[in-house]
């Protein structure tokens, strides 16, 4: 970090996706940032989340996304940290489209969780409930 690099000096950002009906705690997933966070120097992050739900809109609304986007263009934060590029989306195109707002809006770095732990949170994210069968955190594509 050289002397006029600040972005480690204000709290990070992390910005998670989940389906309101996960049967994993909100609070689970913050823990997994959080530890993140402190592996990197950090302090704890600002959770921003949004619900990962269907909408008819052709592109669902993410409050929490463009809350994120103002916090960062108010200088309130230079880092972001997710747990993988796809808590953007699933399309490579708005993934990217995504990281370029971020960056516009003050963004310095985007960190994503190391490769095993990324494995892990989206394997939870992708994984069949065993009672009913149904996708836990994430509508099944068909």
């Amino acid at each position: 970090m050289s002397s006029a690099d600040t972005s480690f000096l204000l709290r990070p950002a992390a910005y998670l996706r989940r389906h309101p009906h996960s049967p994993i705690p909100v609070e689970d997933d913050r823990e997994v940032m959080r530890r993140f966070a402190v592996r990197l120097g950090l302090s704890a992050p600002a959770v921003y989340l949004d619900d990962n739900i269907a909408t008819r809109e052709r592109q669902p609304r993410r409050p929490q996304f463009e809350a994120l986007v103002h916090a960062l263009m108010d200088g309130s934060h230079r880092v972001v940290l997710i747990p993988g590029p796809w808590v953007f989306s699933g399309d490579e195109y708005r993934t990217r489209l995504a990281h370029r707002v971020l960056t516009a809006a003050g963004c310095l770095r985007v960190m994503t969780l190391p490769t095993p732990l990324a494995t892990v949170w989206r394997r939870r994210l992708i994984t069949p409930d065993e009672d009913t069968g149904q996708m836990a955190g994430r509508e099944r594509r068909r």
